[in-house]
């Protein structure tokens, strides 16, 4: 729970980051990079919250949460979820999202989550996520984003850093 007395609801990284740095909960921290519950639809506890969420589908607005946080345009969102921009830009805000965007909007949440952790600020994890370390090849951690194999290979570099080994 959070420190200073604010509820799950209260919880919104995209217009108040600074409440991000007090939350204790790992599932809130990932919904406030998402937008909030009230983006999400509901307050998440557990591995099986996010199951049921992502079996349902997050709304479409979701993702300019996540393009917001991540500093990124919402063609390049849809580039990391293999969806097409104009399909995207179809859907009305309410509209839900696959299952498997879903799923990819949580892992990318959950990396910036352990992002803002590791490095103390948004601001200093999205100039890292936009670097271009020497153990990406020469690519920038964004660019990992798009695979399951990708994100694991960034919250992995992530904990090494977290850890003082040289990444």
């Amino acid at each position: 729970m959070m420190k200073n007395n604010k509820t799950h609801t209260d919880v919104n990284l995209v217009t108040e980051p600074e409440v991000f740095y007090l939350i204790d909960n790992p599932f809130d921290r990932i919904v406030g990079v998402l937008g909030g519950v009230g983006q999400v639809g509901q307050v998440v506890n557990s591995d099986i919250d996010l199951i049921t969420i992502t079996r349902k589908g997050l709304p479409k607005s979701v993702a300019y949460s996540v393009c917001e946080v991540l500093d990124i345009s919402m063609d390049r969102l849809s580039d990391l979820l293999h969806i097409s921009h104009r399909t995207l830009q179809r859907k009305a805000d309410d509209d839900l999202l696959t299952v498997s965007s879903t799923e990819q909007l949580f892992e990318i949440a959950e990396v910036v989550s352990n992002g803002i952790d590791v490095f103390g600020t948004l601001e200093n994890f999205r100039k890292w996520i936009h670097s271009t370390p020497y153990i990406f090849n020469g690519q920038a951690p964004l660019d990992f984003l798009d695979t399951r194999f990708g994100i694991q290979y960034v919250n992995n570099i992530i904990g090494r850093i977290a850890h003082g080994i040289p990444s």
